[in-house]
């Protein structure tokens, strides 16, 4: 997780609400992971700035710091003609600047354009203005102490804070604007996305074309979408594998196999089953708890999170030496069921007897 300073920390909403009523500093930093987010970021600087009819084609110009072309970026920055209209300059990576461009641009800084918005991008983890902009607050130099006034007068600094799952979910349900779509069904959705932003993006987009006709987002729609049929007992079964209760593993399969392409599926689940368990023996997750642990295990599936005590019960009761043979067991099986015309049944119950035994 990202270094936190709360002298800069900002939430996502209340960020983009003081940009979008206007008064856009000429000189930000922001620290932010996700390039979805940044890309919304920066088109609502566009308009507030540049005005609604802001020609990004010609007016938004982007550097990546990387490629080390600082007088290019500083003379797009300071280079406006008698009747050009505003620019938007996005840095990434900002902190991959060189000791030299560095100094070049605290002194463009000093001095910038008013018409020129610069936007310096962290993607890191460790987020720290005072190395990207050369002050040292544990050792203060006269030079240092230049470049730390400097920054405080004529840069804003945002530190993005992460989504809580209320947040995200109150995000994502905002792409579905035009549709009707309950809170059950927005937070079902959700769960099926890994709170990736990009899959959701991606995924609103599959249902909205989907659902084009009736405008409205139903649990069912989801479940087609994400190639899930909706009475699948799937959680059951992994509870049954985890319990080591093969006969009751058994029966839940023979149920959910009346199903086209369930072994596969199934497998699949097993799979992500056991490489959550294996990460409980991580001591630095295990000691995790409520919504970072669930992030960190990746328990977004609905109904997924009430696996957890199964889970970590099952990992007190296993041995590093049985856990790899249990992926050997998954591995092969779901190799053979991908590649040859072999009975599936007779497949999965081997699977299911095995893993059961270990």
């Amino acid at each position: 997780m990202a270094k936190v300073e709360t002298k800069y920390l900002i939430s996502y909403k209340s960020l983009t609400e003081t940009f979008h009523k206007g008064n856009i500093p000429n000189n930000i930093l922001i620290s932010i992971k996700e390039k979805v987010l940044l890309d919304e970021l920066i088109k609502i600087i566009c308009e507030s700035f540049g005005g609604k009819n802001f020609n990004s084609k010609d007016n938004l110009i982007s550097f990546n710091a990387e490629d080390k072309q600082m007088d290019n970026v500083l003379n797009e920055c300071s280079n406006i003609g008698l009747f050009s209209e505003r620019k938007v300059i996005v840095l990434k990576n900002v902190k991959k600047l060189l000791k030299d461009a560095r100094l070049s641009l605290l002194d463009y800084l000093k001095r910038s354009n008013p018409d020129s918005c610069l936007i310096m991008v962290s993607s890191d983890e460790e987020f720290a203005p005072e190395k990207i902009f050369l002050y040292d607050p544990k050792a203060v130099t006269e030079s240092s102490a230049e470049n730390k006034r400097n920054i405080e007068k004529n840069v804003k600094i945002f530190q993005i804070s992460e989504f809580s799952e209320s947040e995200l979910i109150k995000w994502t349900g905002e792409k579905f604007e035009g549709y009707k779509i309950s809170s059950e069904t927005l937070k079902h959705f959700v769960h099926f996305s890994n709170h990736s932003f990009d899959e959701i993006l991606s995924e609103i987009e599959k249902l909205k074309t989907y659902c084009w006709f009736t405008k409205e987002i139903t649990t069912d729609s989801v479940n087609l979408c994400n190639g899930i049929a909706k009475d699948f007992n799937e959680m059951d079964f992994i509870k049954a594998i985890t319990e080591r209760k093969m006969d009751e593993a058994l029966k839940i399969y023979d149920h959910i196999s009346l199903k086209k392409d369930s072994e596969v599926y199934l497998v699949f689940l097993m799979n992500t089953a056991f490489i959550t368990i294996n990460k409980l023996f991580d001591p630095n997750t295990s000691r995790l708890d409520g919504f970072m642990l669930k992030k960190e295990l990746k328990l977004w599936f609905p109904d997924q999170e009430k696996l957890l005590p199964y889970y970590k019960d099952y990992r007190r009761t296993i041995s590093h030496d049985k856990m790899s043979s249990a992926f050997d067991y998954i591995y092969s099986t779901d190799k053979l069921l991908k590649t040859s015309g072999g009975d599936k049944r007779t497949m999965m119950t081997s699977l299911i007897k095995n893993i059961c035994s270990l």
